[in-house]
């Protein structure tokens, strides 16, 4: 295994957690302490939570776009209005994190078993095209910073609050289970491709659920370990094209929450059972293969292009492990003083 510059990581991870807004960094006051190797403050810091104090500025920005929206808006529908993303699970490793703003048509839906009853009033293509354009043309009236090149969405810059926000469109979709239910957990979306004029189906709100309550499950040790991957895969010396935080995210899902319940100093317990996981999903295809999305409706490590790169990550999470357990056991002060990180 190669050794892994700890001071530029930390460098990097400082960097993800200042925010220019408020001019400070989202570290811990540890994170200075001369004291603690910089292995140990990598492993701990990479696990740690961005505080809401950052997250409620991300989340205020995505508030002001669905304001200037609503207010500006001429369309024959009505829209509703969700929001996605790391931010809602508390697994971003950046105060800064892109954000997404669902903006759904809500005049009517796509079942899962149709009742021959379809919507013919509009056509739906016409309509999300319209609500893009409109979109565009608002957000260029109140931001200076307005990106409409993505296939699915438009991307806008809050400048005041230093942040960026994805106007994702969609279509309702509604489950025979969510007809039954009416809970919002079996309902999903189709997103829009624009250029290709294609729906792609998605379940945001199971995933926000499902995530949300492995985390409770496990006193925040699931949310821990996908804050870890994160981050060691954003300061790889390889990049890593198809490990997505989609991907990182399954992976800990996958493991069961006894192995990832966090008390106190658990931090080389659950990186190891992470690594223990990243080690089965190599050794055995098939289990790869099907292990599941937190939604339960995809397979994303189906792909063979993902083992390559779970092996990189999984050789600097072994590399981590190793140099943080021998600078944690070797010094009972170390140990002591890590009970208050």
């Amino acid at each position: 295994m190669a050794n892994l510059d700890y001071n530029k990581r930390l460098t990097n991870l400082q960097n993800r957690r200042f925010d220019p807004g408020l001019n400070e960094s989202a570290v811990t006051k540890l994170f200075s302490a001369y004291d603690i190797p910089e292995d140990v403050k990598y492993l701990y810091e990479s696990m740690r939570p961005i505080d809401n104090k950052y997250n409620d500025r991300t989340i205020q920005a995505a508030e002001n776009v669905r304001t200037h929206l609503e207010r500006d808006f001429n369309l024959h529908f009505a829209r509703a209005y969700r929001t996605q993303g790391s931010v809602k699970t508390k697994t971003n490793i950046r105060v800064h994190s892109d954000f997404d703003l669902l903006t759904i048509i809500d005049r009517y839906h796509y079942p899962e078993t149709s009742n021959g009853n379809n919507y013919t009033a509009s056509d739906p293509d016409t309509d999300i095209h319209d609500l893009r354009r409109q979109a565009i043309q608002i957000m260029r009236r109140q931001y200076d910073n307005v990106d409409d090149t993505p296939d699915k969405c438009i991307t806008i810059e809050n400048k005041n609050l230093k942040r960026k926000v994805d106007i994702v469109f969609a279509y309702w979709y509604n489950s025979d289970k969510y007809e039954q239910t009416r809970n919002e957990f079996y309902r999903g979306v189709y997103l829009y491709n624009f250029p290709k004029k294609q729906r792609l189906q998605d379940f945001p709100f199971a995933t926000l659920e499902n995530v949300n309550y492995k985390g409770d499950q496990t006193n925040d040790g699931s949310r821990k370990a996908i804050r870890l991957l994160k981050n060691l895969r954003a300061d790889s010396d390889t990049e890593l094209k198809f490990l997505k935080s989609f991907q990182l995210t399954s992976i800990v899902h996958a493991i069961d929450n006894q192995n990832l319940y966090y008390h106190t100093g658990y931090e080389l317990s659950i990186a190891t059972a992470v690594s223990n996981e990243m080690q089965k999903l190599l050794d055995d295809p098939s289990y790869r293969m099907y292990v599941k999305s937190p939604n339960g409706t995809e397979f994303p490590l189906w792909e063979s292009d993902t083992v390559p790169e779970i092996r990189l990550l999984k050789n600097d999470l072994d590399q981590l492990i190793t140099d943080a357990a021998n600078d944690i056991n070797k010094s009972h002060v170390l140990q002591r003083s890590l009970l208050a990180y």
